[in-house]
């Protein structure tokens, strides 16, 4: 009954988004190029975006692409299909990290405490809409560190190493801080033996790098693009000057303050309760430590580059929730039987129904960028599928814009070249153009006066 209520208080937290046209411009990119790998346009080492934005697109990995494509060749395109995608990654999120806290030794009816913990964090309820590619890493991270905790010989650490590679061609470097964690268990005294401990590192090591190497050295289009990638983003992308080097830090401690505030003042209660059966033992204080210490190795290296951004921790997260669970799960056990009451069971059949209702009611809405979804729907169909359109330059860097065009109806938006059509939101001076009178809020919609360019 638990795993109902954490299924229906995160589909409230999601409503607003989950069953909605609209969807972050990261994802939306992400989830165009991975459409046109659906339909034969571009391939793995070969991504494509559109014809004026990204036609060769090197910005990132495109392991979790692929992967969508081919959840659409299952399924059917569309942003529901893409939505979909995200939930079922949710899903397997979720069991990884059960799987985690089995191996961490609590029990697996248990298993919810933690993935509560994860549904009130702020942000990981936007990962269920918004194709984000670091909701698709966490599933090779937490695998990774499942095969860690689950053995001890060099297979498993090898397949550890194996999960990191897949993270890798997800979104880069910054899923493979779980190569700290066979010295993060030695450190707090979960294996005993410093050698054991660089055997296992190493071993790891060679998971992962002996499969980048082969990629590198024997596939020549993954290492033309691993080469571009690596440029573009990884050392140009450290240089920009974007936020604070310490923002990811901060927003690490400031999203998770409230579940750790409550799993600390639980556990002083308990401390300072000379009664109390329920107290953090020191095996919790330890595994609280473990998955803590885990999470701040998949955080601080961030700091590295200046473009940073909350969403980038949705990898850590995960281990934020195990590590408050810990602490709070003697408390929890100690009240087991009161959560089996009918009170209980009548308050998860409220929340399950009021996040139907909720996601009902939001079907098919624009949720987020309103007046760009709504205009668009009135400016389509003047136009063919697959048209370029001219846009003014103040348009360009509009991602969203980009975006919702090229998905919905791959209609490619050009800055620069002249078309039949034109979209802008001011005036068009360009006396070529004339207006076409639309119902629209915001863009407008232009066509030449004659069709000779």
């Amino acid at each position: 009954m638990p795993y109902l209520f954490v299924i229906g208080l995160f589909g409230l937290f999601a409503c607003n988004n989950l069953l909605t046209r609209g969807m972050f411009m990261d994802g939306l990119i992400y989830t165009s190029v991975a459409d046109n790998m659906a339909n034969g346009i571009g391939s793995f080492w070969h991504p494509t975006y559109t014809a004026t934005q990204f036609p060769d697109f090197y910005e990132h990995p495109t392991l979790m692409m692929w992967l969508l494509s081919l959840w659409f060749r299952l399924f059917g395109s569309g942003m529901m299909a893409a939505k979909a995608y995200s939930v079922a990654v949710l899903l397997l999120t979720a069991a990884l990290m059960v799987g985690v806290w089995k191996q961490l030794g609590f029990k697996t009816g248990l298993g919810w405490l933690p993935l509560l913990i994860l549904t009130l964090i702020p942000d990981v309820a936007l990962a269920a809409h918004n194709n984000y590619l670091e909701s698709t890493m966490t599933v090779f991270v937490l695998a990774s560190v499942w095969l860690v905790l689950r053995g001890k010989g060099a297979g498993w650490h090898l397949l550890a190493g194996l999960m990191l590679v897949a993270a890798f061609l997800t979104k880069g470097p910054t899923g493979l801080f779980p190569l700290a964690l066979p010295l993060i268990m030695w450190l707090f005294g979960e294996r005993k033996g410093l050698w054991p401990m660089v055997g296992n590192t190493l071993l790891m090591v060679a998971g992962f790098a002996v499969p980048m190497a082969v990629l590198w050295f024997a596939v020549p289009d993954a290492a033309e693009f691993l080469a571009k990638y690596i440029d573009n983003q990884v050392i140009g992308g450290s240089q920009l000057p974007i936020t604070s080097r310490t923002y990811v830090v901060t927003t690490l401690l400031t999203h998770t303050a409230v579940v750790l505030l409550i799993a600390v003042a639980a556990a002083l209660f308990g401390i300072l309760n000379k009664k109390a059966s329920w107290r953090p033992t020191r095996d919790s204080w330890r595994r609280f430590g473990l998955m803590f210490a885990l999470a701040l190795c998949g955080t601080l290296p961030m700091m590295v580059s200046t473009k940073q951004r909350a969403f980038y921790l949705l990898t850590v997260f995960p281990f934020v929730a195990l590590a408050v669970a810990a602490l709070l799960e003697p408390l929890v056990r100690h009240y087991e039987k009161q959560l089996q009451r009918p009170a209980m069971t009548m308050a998860t059949v409220v929340v399950l129904v009021s996040a139907v209702i909720a996601n009902a009611l939001h079907w098919q809405k624009p949720g987020r960028d309103k007046a760009m979804l709504a205009d668009m729907d009135v400016i389509a169909p003047a136009l063919q599928e697959g048209e370029t359109v001219t846009i003014t330059p103040d348009l360009a860097s509009n991602n969203s814009l980009h975006g919702y065009w090229y998905f919905y109806h791959h209609v490619t938006l050009d800055p620069e070249g002249a078309h039949r059509h034109m979209i802008s939101t001011t005036e068009v001076a360009d006396s070529n153009y004339r207006e076409v009178p639309l119902p629209t809020e915001e863009y407008k919609l232009y066509e030449l006066k004659t069709e000779k360019i």
